[in-house]
């Protein structure tokens, strides 16, 4: 028998924002960005492809969920790629260029307050970032035809 909880997580791994709703309704989460971040990060049996895309939605609550998330993680002495990794282990990020560019402009926005001389600017952290993820999708991702590396040999 399902209990409320695993009745929202299971609507949640189908539609995000509808568990979401569910979920604070039944009052089983607060009803705060901050409250909706900490279940997105430690619950279990959480779908890590919806958890992205929740994440990166352009609607004003799922943003400031989304903020929370990421300034949610301690990067302070991680190396960049440390940092990236940690907070790429609790989900998956979405297709969709935009939903990517949103997160990957908050997590280089939050690695730089918490290593201040590592970057002489956000927007430096952001573009390694984002690179990272284009160049890994690049290596990893069979659907990728022509790869930047065999391009650049040629």
């Amino acid at each position: 028998m399902f209990t409320v909880v695993q009745e929202g997580i299971s609507l949640f791994n189908r539609k995000p924002r509808k568990g979401i709703d569910f979920l604070v309704k039944a009052k089983k989460v607060g009803e705060s960005p901050d409250e909706i971040a900490i279940f997105l990060k430690n619950a279990t049996g959480l779908n890590k492809t919806m958890i992205g895309d929740y994440l990166g939605e352009n609607e004003e609550f799922s943003l400031r969920v989304m903020h929370s998330y990421v300034d949610s993680f301690n990067f302070q002495g991680l190396e960049f790629d440390e940092a990236l990794r940690a907070l790429l282990f609790g989900f998956r990020l979405p297709g969709e260029a935009q939903k990517i560019d949103r997160i990957m402009e908050k997590f280089a926005e939050r690695y730089c307050k918490c290593n201040p001389k590592a970057f002489t600017s956000a927007d430096t952290a952001y573009v390694l970032a984002y690179s990272v993820v284009l160049l890994n999708t690049d290596a990893h991702n069979p659907m990728v035809k022509n790869k930047v590396g065999t391009c650049l040999s040629s």
